[in-house]
């Protein structure tokens, strides 16, 4: 009972870093991938990102990457690890945790990518077509997918009959991806 306030409390900045992690990692997809900024949500992710990210105005895209957003997604990588470890007691090596904030970042970027993945598989047994798709959520799904998709269809053949595979092989290239990163990191 006696450490149950630190615990408390890192649980409260866990919560906190890990919601900054997932609003900037779905601000990268939806820059990426140039998502309809009339979108509910896109309106809001942008409206609570912008005075953190305001901060790192003079950091560059590149490209339609917004490196600044992948900055901070280490940051808060970064000091949640920090804090772990402190609160843990363990010995803090900056370059140890300096590579393994990258990783998670990275990794964050891949495992929003695998849930959107996800429900686009699961929702295509419930939607009939997008063109007929009210959700914001949806739509959101479908901007950030669709041009992932679109690349594997144009290199490999995903369809049998019916059945379209270009779901199943992103996700197993994501999955590779993932391996190819735990190896040399």
């Amino acid at each position: 009972m006696s450490n149950s306030f630190p615990e408390l409390g890192f649980f409260i900045v866990d919560l906190i870093l890990s919601f900054l992690i997932l609003i900037f990692t779905l601000r990268i997809l939806l820059s990426m991938f140039s998502a309809n900024a009339n979108n509910p949500i896109t309106q809001s992710i942008i409206k609570i990102s912008r005075p953190i990210r305001s901060i790192f105005t003079f950091i560059p895209n590149l490209g339609k990457f917004e490196f600044s957003s992948f900055i901070l997604i280490f940051i808060f990588h970064f000091l949640n690890v920090y804090a772990q470890s402190t609160l843990l007691g363990s010995a803090i090596i900056v370059e140890k945790i300096i590579i393994f904030s990258f990783k998670s970042s990275i990794f964050s970027i891949l495992n929003v990518l695998t849930i959107i993945f996800i429900i686009l598989a699961i929702s295509s047994w419930f939607t009939q077509s997008r063109q007929i798709n009210t959700n914001p959520a949806l739509d959101i799904v479908y901007q950030i997918a669709n041009p992932i998709l679109y690349l594997i269809k144009r290199i490999i053949p995903t369809s049998v009959g019916v059945i379209d595979f270009s779901v199943i092989i992103a996700l197993v290239l994501i999955h590779f991806i993932q391996n190819f990163l735990n190896v040399i990191l």
